[in-house]
């Protein structure tokens, strides 16, 4: 294996590693993220399901479901943050190493 020895050569190297782990990360968030919208509407259709067989006079079939908003508040209110921001920050650094590299390059004489 050879290691480089240039500065534009690091990094491109250090800016495709931020790069992809700033893009993992968000992807992860988003993915998080849109499971607790998903669960958030299926607790919801499922007490408005509830409430309608009550206005009906008829039984309940399943308990009210109460909670989902604080629960993503929650989470979303800590460690949610924190990586979405991490994420964007290593894709932006990701972007500026790369583009700082060109700096560094060699330049190339048209012949």
């Amino acid at each position: 294996m050879v290691v480089p020895d240039d500065v534009a050569t690091w990094l491109k190297i250090i800016g495709a590693v931020s790069s992809a782990l700033g893009s993992i990360l968000l992807a992860w968030r988003v993915k998080e993220i849109l499971k607790w919208v998903v669960n958030g509407l299926v607790a919801h259709e499922h007490s408005l399901q509830q409430v309608r067989l009550r206005l009906d006079n008829q039984q309940q079939t399943g308990p009210m479901v109460e909670g989902v908003t604080k629960h993503l508040l929650d989470i979303e209110s800590r460690l949610g943050v924190a990586l979405l921001t991490a994420g964007f920050i290593l894709l932006a650094l990701g972007m500026l190493s790369t583009a700082v590299s060109f700096f560094f390059s060699p330049t190339v004489t048209n012949l």
